[in-house]
This record gives C-alpha cells, structure tokens and sequence, in this order.
C-alpha cells in the first residue's frame, strides 16, 4: 500500500505537495531515505486524497469501479448500435433472398413458357413441311391432270 502523509515546513512532514513533483529532503528518489514514494500527481489531486491507506484503498475502488461503469456503458452503447446494423443487414438479406426468390420464380415461369412456345414451333415447323409435301404432291396430281386434258 501507498501512503500520503503530510508534511508541514515546522515538523519536516512529507506533504502532498513534496511528493508531487520529486518531493524535499528526505521523499528522494528510488525509494532512498524517507520511505515514501513519488507519484507525480498534482498538487490539486494530493491536497484531496485521504491520508489513511484504507481510506485510500476505498477512493480508488471507487475509481476503478467508476472507470469500469463508465466503459461497460461504452460497450453496451456499442452494442446497442451494432445490434441495429444487424438487425438492418439481416432485413436487407431478407429483402434480397425474397427477391432471388421472385427471380427465380419468374425465371422458371419464363423457361415454362420458352418450352411451350417451342414445342409448339415445332409442331408448326411440322406442320408446315406436311403442308408443303401435300402442295408439292397436289402440284404434280394437277400437272398430271392438265397433261391428260
């Protein structure tokens, strides 16, 4: 545990504000001599942190757990929004399989109809070289005729 003792000019106390910037005779650094340590907070910060290492404790509990609040509020704003762009990307996909579902179904009605219209050329195509055979065969039964007369 860290402490922050006090230290008045008439006593040659550790203060706050000798521990905020590298501290007066007897704070030095690396931990020589008074046994406290250098932390670099502002003397702002130090004239308000507790002397009492529990009390001290308890302040930066109630830090972490503000800080950890305050990011896990983050977080779930995050979430919040990512679940929107899911909930609009998944509405898009369903969007476009209904989609590809009308094409497909349009496609299978158009190749039904492709198949109708050919199968019936066919059978026109049929038709037609019939009826030419039986022109060409009535052409030469008239001739026929007419070489008679």
């Amino acid at each position: 545990m860290f402490s922050f003792s006090q230290r008045s000019k008439a006593t040659e106390e550790v203060t706050p504000s000798t521990m905020s910037q590298g501290g007066g005779a007897g704070a030095g650094g690396g931990g020589a001599g008074g046994g406290g340590m250098e932390f670099d907070l502002s003397e702002e910060i130090l004239a308000v942190i507790p002397t009492d290492p529990y009390e001290q404790l308890d302040l930066a509990r109630k830090i972490t757990s503000m800080a950890i609040a305050s990011r896990v509020s983050k977080m779930e704003t995050e979430i919040g929004r990512m679940r929107a762009k899911i909930f609009e990307k998944d509405r898009m996909v369903y969007e476009l399989e209904d989609k590809v579902s009308r094409l497909q179904q349009a496609n299978h009605e158009a190749e039904s109809r492709l198949k109708l219209i050919f199968d019936e050329n066919m059978k026109l195509a049929k038709e037609r070289d019939s009826l030419a055979m039986t022109v060409k065969k009535l052409s030469r039964d008239v001739s026929k005729v007419r070489l008679k007369f």
